[in-house]
């Protein structure tokens, strides 16, 4: 709310101690009803970048240190039934990833949790259930509006072993007693 957009949408670079790469921030507009509706807290909100020839452009949310990137409201400007990606990576491996989709009528509030990460990445694809209400055309019409989301710093980067690791480990640790119990019966002579 502290960004004045009221003379027209401003480009995020720098913003709270993030790097915001392709979202800007708009002010409520006469004729822009999904844009208008993405906007829960006034006056303003943000908004991805879309598309580009039906290429998905990816917006992202990036930090030198590791943040937590817990809930938001996600819209759509101008599709309906908009598929959503946003995905949480920490060095450029992705920890987290959740797909929704988002109509322009009302944004939807979402509980994300992803922890300890440096970069989130927002990108949107049309579906075939995808409708275009307000005529924008084919292309270069899939942004999706942000408001109200909840960034706090997060606590140093955990690894995790990857399941099949893991599972791997416990199964063996399991089996070595089993394989004690069943030594064959040998019988000198």
């Amino acid at each position: 709310n502290d960004i004045d957009a009221s003379a027209g949408d401003v480009i995020l670079s720098s913003y709270q101690g993030y790097n915001w790469t392709n979202i800007s921030v708009y002010t409520s507009t006469p004729g822009f009803p999904g844009f208008n509706n993405g906007i829960v807290s006034p006056p303003n909100a943000a908004y991805t970048a879309g598309d580009a020839l039906n290429s998905p452009i990816i917006s992202t949310i990036s930090a030198s240190s590791p943040f937590n990137f817990v809930s938001g409201y996600f819209g759509a400007g101008w599709y309906d039934g908009l598929d959503v990606t946003v995905e949480g990576l920490y060095n450029g491996a992705q920890d987290f990833t959740r797909t929704f989709t988002v109509y322009t009528k009302t944004p939807q509030f979402l509980t994300l949790d992803f922890t300890g990460i440096n970069e989130v990445e927002i990108f949107s694809t049309a579906t075939a259930s995808t409708s275009d209400p307000y005529g924008c055309g084919p292309s270069g019409c899939s942004q999706v509006t942000l408001d109200d989301l909840t960034l706090t710093p997060g606590s140093a980067h955990s690894t995790v072993p990857e399941p099949s690791s893991f599972a791997l480990a416990l199964f063996g640790t399991l089996l070595l007693p089993a394989f004690r119990l069943l030594k064959p019966f040998t019988r000198t002579f």
